[in-house]
Formats: C-alpha cells, sequence, structure tokens
C-alpha cells in the first residue's frame, strides 16, 4: 500500500475555494486504477488541509499524477499561505 498525503496552507479567507478545488481533484481521479481512497481532511487546530489518499502502490499514484496535475490551472495562487508539502508513506 502507498499513502499520500498533501498537506496544504490555505490561507484563511480562501480555504472554503480551496476545499471546493481538492474536492474537484479527487471527483477527476474517482475510478483510477490502483486508487483506494482520497478524502480532505482539515486540521482544526493549525488550520491546514490534507489530501489523504491511499493506492495499491506507488506505481497507481504516479500513473494519476498527470491527472492531478491537470487541474493545477484552476488552483488560485492567493489561496496558499505557504508552499505545499507532499507526504508519502509506504506500508512496513
Amino acid at each position: 500500500m502507498f499513502i499520500a498525503i498533501a498537506i496544504h496552507h490555505a490561507a484563511p479567507e480562501h480555504t472554503d475555494e480551496f476545499i471546493a478545488f481538492m474536492h474537484q481533484v479527487i471527483e477527476a481521479t474517482q475510478g483510477a486504477p490502483g486508487l483506494l481512497e482520497f478524502t480532505v481532511c482539515r486540521d482544526p487546530q493549525r488550520g491546514f488541509l490534507a489530501g489523504f489518499s491511499r493506492w495499491e502502490g506507488a506505481a497507481a499514484f504516479r500513473a494519476a499524477l498527470p491527472t492531478i496535475r491537470s487541474l493545477a490551472p484552476l488552483r488560485r495562487p492567493e489561496w496558499s499561505a505557504a508552499p505545499d508539502e507532499l507526504i508519502t508513506l509506504v506500508e512496513a
């Protein structure tokens, strides 16, 4: 199993727009081979957003990246207060 967690530091005034964009990414990837789960999460204390996805393997995640990246033009730079972070995990 492969887990990808994209941490997004949304500007507080653009949180709702950012969440809507993240749901568009999830919709675009539904049915992708190897995708087990994809959800939007929010840290209630620090306010960052996380796109949490589980995949059958890293190759399935890499194969879906072009679809995910194709939505980049819909995302506005002012929605982010800091650069994104990507955390990837493999089952031990």
